[in-house]
C-alpha cells in the first residue's frame, strides 16, 4: 500500500509540476495570462527546444553582438534567445549549459556562420621557457593559433626601443580599478578598449573574491586608487561587494568600494529569471547593502524571487551602460605630473637617437661574414643532453657567446 501511495504521489507531482510553477508566478504577479492558461490546459505537440533555438539563433546572435560589432559571449546569446524559445515551446525554463554547450555549438557546426562567439575559458595551456599561459577559451585559443611561429625568423633582428615606459602597479599606468564579477567579459572589454580609454585596471574572479584580491585592493587603496564593482543583480552580487569592502577571513578589505551595479535602477527591461533559496535571504541582503525594494524582488519576503545577470545585456548595451557609469564617476585618463612628463620626454628623445645609431651599427655588422661552426648541431644535442632544462636557442646563444669571447681574446 505504501509503494502504491508513493507511486501515485510521484505521478501526480510529475503531471502537476507545470501548474505549480504557473501558480507560483501568478501569486507573484497577481495574475496569470490567458495565453499561459491556455498552454496549461491544451498541451498540443509543440515545437522542440532545439528547433525553436535554431529558428531564433541568428537574430539572438545579432542582438547580443550589437549587429556583429562586438564579440558575443555565449551566455549573452542565451539570454537574447531565451524569451523567444520559451514562448514558442511553452516551457518555463531553459538550461543555460544545454544552450551554450550543445544547441549553440550544434548550430555553428551545422551552418558555419561567420560569427565571433566567445566561450568562457575552461582551463589553460602553458608554454615551456616562454612562461606564456593561454586560457582554453575560444578567443584565447584563436589568438594563440594565429600567432604561431615556425622555423622562419629574422637573422638580423632590429632592436626597437620600448616606446612605453616599463611599469608595474598603478603609479604611472592606471588611476582606478574595475572589478567585474564574471571573467567572460574580457574579450568584449578588450574590443571596446575600456581599459585603455579610461586608464583603468580590470580584475575578475570566478565566484566570491579570494584573500589575495582583497589584499591587493587594500594596497591599491593606499595608492589612492578607487575600486569600482560590476555584478549580477542577485544575492551573490551584493555579497561580493560586501566582501571586497570588508575583506575575507585573514585578509584586509578595500574599504571604499563603489558599487556601479546592477542595482534596481539598472535592470529595467532586462530578462529576469526565477531564483529560490533554502532559507530566507532577507537578513543577508540587508546586511550587504540591498534596499527594501531590491530585497523584495530578490526574494527577501518569502525565499523565492528573481535575479538578473550581467549577460542579460547585449554586448552594445553593456558597453554603453558601463561607459556611462564610468563617466558619471569622473574616471579619466591618467596624466602624471610635470616632472615625470619632462623625464619621459628626455627618455623618448634619447631612445630615438640611440635607435638611429644602432641602425648604422646594424648595417656594418650585417656586411660582416659570420662563420658558423661545422659541428653546430652535434654541439647543441650534446649540451641539451648535459643540461636538459635549457632550450635549444639558449644553447645557440651560449655557443655564439663563447666563440665571440675567444675572438675578442685573440684580438
Amino acid at each position: 500500500m505504501n509503494d502504491l501511495k508513493r507511486d501515485l504521489n510521484s505521478a501526480l507531482g510529475c503531471i502537476a509540476k507545470h501548474w505549480k510553477k504557473a501558480k507560483r508566478q501568478a501569486d507573484r504577479k497577481d495574475r496569470l495570462s490567458s495565453r499561459a492558461l491556455s498552454r496549461m490546459r491544451h498541451r498540443p505537440q509543440r515545437l522542440t527546444i532545439r528547433d525553436a533555438a535554431f529558428s531564433v539563433m541568428e537574430d539572438a546572435y545579432m542582438k547580443a553582438s550589437g549587429d556583429g560589432r562586438y564579440p558575443a559571449n555565449a551566455r549573452q546569446i542565451y539570454y537574447a534567445a531565451r524569451p523567444a524559445i520559451l514562448r514558442e515551446t511553452g516551457e518555463y525554463q531553459l538550461n543555460s549549459q544545454y544552450f551554450t554547450q550543445t544547441l549553440l555549438k550544434d548550430y555553428m557546426e551545422e551552418y558555419s556562420p561567420e560569427w565571433d562567439v566567445v566561450f568562457d575559458a575552461r582551463g589553460h595551456i602553458s608554454e615551456p621557457h616562454t612562461g606564456e599561459v593561454v586560457g582554453l577559451g575560444g578567443l584565447e585559443v584563436r589568438k594563440y593559433i594565429s600567432g604561431f611561429t615556425d622555423g622562419n625568423f629574422d637573422e638580423t633582428p632590429r632592436q626597437k626601443p620600448q616606446r612605453m615606459i616599463k611599469t608595474c602597479g598603478p603609479g604611472l599606468r592606471y588611476g582606478a580599478v574595475l572589478f567585474i564579477e564574471k571573467e567572460g567579459f574580457d574579450p568584449l572589454l578588450e574590443a571596446a578598449r575600456i581599459a585603455e580609454r579610461f586608464d583603468i585596471a580590470i580584475a575578475s574572479t570566478k565566484g566570491m573574491p579570494v584573500s589575495a584580491l582583497c589584499d591587493l585592493l587594500f594596497k591599491l587603496k593606499q595608492q589612492k586608487r578607487k575600486v569600482y564593482v560590476v555584478h549580477d543583480f542577485d544575492k551573490s552580487g551584493f555579497s561580493i561587494v560586501a566582501t571586497l569592502r570588508r575583506g575575507t577571513r585573514g585578509s584586509l578589505g578595500g574599504g571604499e568600494i563603489v558599487d556601479l551595479g546592477f542595482r534596481l535602477d539598472d535592470i529595467g527591461g532586462l530578462e529576469r529569471e526565477d531564483v529560490s533559496y533554502r532559507s530566507n535571504p532577507e537578513w543577508n541582503l540587508r546586511e550587504n547593502g540591498a534596499t527594501e525594494a531590491e530585497i523584495k524582488i530578490l526574494g527577501g519576503d518569502g525565499g523565492e524571487g528573481e535575479r538578473v545577470e550581467l549577460n542579460a545585456m547585449t554586448a552594445d548595451q553593456f558597453i554603453l551602460w558601463l561607459e556611462r557609469k564610468l563617466q558619471e564617476h569622473g574616471i579619466k585618463k591618467l596624466v602624471p605630473n610635470a616632472d615625470t612628463l619632462t623625464a619621459a620626454y628626455r627618455r623618448a628623445a634619447f631612445l630615438q637617437k640611440l635607435e638611429d645609431e644602432q641602425q648604422k651599427i646594424r648595417m656594418e655588422i650585417t656586411d660582416e661574414f659570420i662563420e658558423v661552426p661545422d659541428d653546430l648541431a652535434t654541439t647543441v644535442h650534446k649540451e641539451l643532453k648535459d643540461q636538459p632544462g635549457l632550450s635549444w636557442d639558449e644553447v645557440i646563444w651560449r655557443i655564439a657567446e663563447e666563440a665571440r669571447s675567444k675572438c675578442d681574446y685573440r684580438g
